[in-house]
């Protein structure tokens, strides 16, 4: 069938996601499409009615009833009262990580977390979304749910997992389904599970290899009969065509009466006979003089299709004659408990909670007298060390997503809102400097000396910021990423003994400066390996005892040279304990703490000799734990809705 290209579109520019409500049609733009992230209201004729700005790093938008819900990756999430043409704001909350997929079923909300599964909300007051647990599923895009069950998109295990949450307070693991390639967008109608897929097909060796028979070839929709949810059969498949970008890359299916509408990336949207998969029309939006677009999001109304693309625009194509997309299952309740905290151990130690509430604990630093707690929506937290009571609460000008301290001054990462610096005096904080930039500010470290401030702006650069005078907070020098966002807890706890600063970035590798020594200036390593790169992802972590540059790879470590850069990081020696570990590294006295957060494991290991680890205990919770802190004789993490966490050997 012949493709037809788009062409009645909005003056509103690119888009991430799309849907339609009540006659209306809701679009949402990411940061890099629209300054600070978009929501706009428009009519079916593309009239721009009213627009919400500030919703940074938007990715998915689902609706029901009055209620609009908008995962924004790092951003968190945000939800709209709808009830008037003039979206309210109701909530701007903290997800577990990255806030990529959102389905909606009964009071819940499902937000897909990518490594970190699927967390689970309840919204009965929207204005105040109460964590309920997390569901561990592999790295889940997107989900949907269906008379209580739910089915999750995983991207890298290429498979979509089956979980029955009719009992919310504990979710059970039915089933797992292979899918022809990366896992995303599922849809289920009538007992049909429709599952999208993209990128490369099974059995890829080499994802930088272009010429591997399954590079690109992963692009497709199955059907299968969910009646029974635990014993899946499969119908039918259908690939879609060759196709990879790294860029743009999701995929989703949707009923609109008879017709099953698939978007795939780069490959545009495919309506499809739900039964026998025949193409009934074929859209491609119009060619781009520097790039080539990718389809976002679709919706429908009135019959015409809607299609979100992420670099031209939104559109609108009439006279298909489809039907609307059935409405999110939200007119009944259900009560819920919230998960309780569990932890087991292999070594004897504790994992306790010591301080939580309805604000997450994302990061922690130790003052004199107290200490300083990032909670996101909460601001800080001052409590105190010995009895964990609150002592202060800072409201911030955004959310608190980072806190570090240097002698009687703190630092606060707070999005959109930059970095706010205080002065400490006790358990009393004055603000004393505000550094406002054109991206959000999430991670910070500070120089041996205090003068420099090191922190990443959104997810694609870092900047060095000269604090001595908080009054005037000057930006020194800069460093974009090649490709890769940073995801989180990048920086060394530690620093080389002249006082180096270290980060780890994805596909840049190694970044190191000293400003303290006069090196104004970033310096990038990249380790290539003989497949793919070495990267920096949920699991891996950085760190350094002053002279070696630890950095966990393959289930273990390596240290990172900086000179002589040997061909292949597989030709660097690796250091294996007897059971695997991996995570954020925090490292004191030949003690290493290593917490990898998407799966709950905290592992403690003795590096007294650093080429000899030997593991002294585990533990895995149920908790987000993230990197520890030694305080004393403390171990502390942050363990995210959980609360601030001490282990205890």
């Amino acid at each position: 069938m012949q493709s037809i290209v788009l062409k009645e579109a909005a003056s509103i520019g690119a888009c991430m996601d799309v849907k339609a409500n009540k006659g209306l049609i809701y679009a949402i733009q990411r940061d890099s499409q629209f300054p600070g992230g978009r929501l706009c209201v428009l009519t079916p004729e593309l009239k721009l009615l009213y627009d919400y700005k500030g919703i940074g790093a938007a990715r998915q938008i689902e609706l029901a009833g009055d209620i609009a819900v908008i995962t924004a990756r790092e951003d968190g999430l945000w939800l709209f009262d709808i009830s008037r043409t003039e979206p309210r704001l109701l909530c701007h909350y903290q997800t577990v990580e990255y806030a990529t997929g959102v389905a909606l079923w009964a009071n819940f909300a499902f937000i897909s977390c990518r490594q970190y599964g699927v967390q689970i909300l309840d919204i009965s007051a929207p204005a105040s979304p109460r964590h309920i647990g997390i569901i561990r599923m592999g790295e889940a895009q997107s989900a949907t749910v269906a008379n209580g069950i739910l089915y999750g998109g995983v991207w890298g295990e290429m498979k979509v997992v089956v979980v029955d949450v009719r009992d919310i307070s504990h979710p059970t693991v039915l089933c797992e389904i292979p899918l022809m390639g990366r896992g995303d967008g599922v849809h289920v109608k009538d007992g049909i599970l429709y599952a999208a897929s993209g990128q490369h097909a099974r059995g890829l060796l080499n994802n930088t290899d272009h010429s591997d028979p399954a590079f690109g070839m992963g692009n497709g929709v199955e059907t299968f009969d969910v009646r029974d949810p635990a014993h899946p059969k499969r119908l039918n498949g259908k690939f879609l065509g060759k196709g990879y970008c790294a860029w743009v890359d999701m995929w989703e299916p949707a009923l609109y009466g008879d017709t099953l509408v698939v978007n795939n990336s780069i490959l545009g949207v495919f309506g499809l006979n739900p039964v026998t998969l025949e193409e009934k029309f074929h859209l491609l939006p119009p060619a781009l003089p520097d790039k080539q677009d990718a389809v976002t999001g679709v919706t429908s109304t009135g019959g015409d299709l809607f299609v979100a693309t992420a670099y031209g625009g939104l559109f609108a194509c009439r006279g298909l004659g489809i039907g609307d997309q059935a409405p999110n299952p939200t007119e009944f309740k259900i009560d819920a408990k919230s998960h309780p905290f569990v932890y087991t151990s292999e070594g004897g130690a504790a994992l306790v909670p010591r301080y939580g509430g309805s604000f997450p604990v994302l990061d922690v630093a130790e003052a004199k007298d107290c200490l300083a707690l990032a909670c996101a929506e909460g601001g800080v937290h001052l409590v105190d060390k010995n009895t964990f009571a609150l002592l202060a609460r800072i409201e911030t000008a955004g959310m608190a997503q980072d806190v570090k301290i240097h002698r009687d001054r703190m630092f606060v990462a707070e999005e959109q809102a930059g970095t706010e610096i205080f002065m400490l005096n006790g358990a009393k904080a004055q603000k004393i400097g505000t550094f406002v930039t054109d991206k959000p500010i999430y991670q910070l470290a500070v120089s041996e000396s205090g003068q420099y401030l090191l922190c990443t702006c959104a997810c694609n650069e870092i900047r060095m910021l000269d604090v001595s005078d908080p009054s005037n907070i000057r930006e020194l020098y800069a460093y974009k990423g090649k490709k890769g966002p940073l995801y989180g807890n990048n920086f060394a706890s530690n620093k080389l003994k002249d006082g180096t600063m270290l980060l780890f970035w994805h596909h840049d590798g190694l970044i190191y400066t000293n400003p303290d020594r006069g090196d104004m200036a970033f310096h990038a390593i990249e380790y290539p390996k003989r497949r793919g790169f070495c990267g920096y992802c949920a699991g891996h972590g950085i760190e350094t005892d002053g002279e070696h540059i630890l950095y966990t790879d393959g289930d273990g470590y390596v240290f990172l040279p900086r000179e002589s850069i040997p061909e292949f990081l597989e030709d660097v020696p690796h250091y294996y304990v007897e059971k695997k570990f991996r995570g954020l590294l925090t490292l004191k006295d030949g003690l290493m703490i290593a917490a990898k957060r998407a799966q709950g494991i905290i592992t403690v290991l003795d590096v007294t000799k650093p080429t000899a680890p030997r593991i002294i205990t585990k533990v895995t919770t149920n908790a987000s734990p993230s990197k520890a802190i030694f305080t004393g004789d403390r171990i502390l993490l942050p363990g995210g809705r959980s609360g601030l966490l001490e282990l205890q050997l």
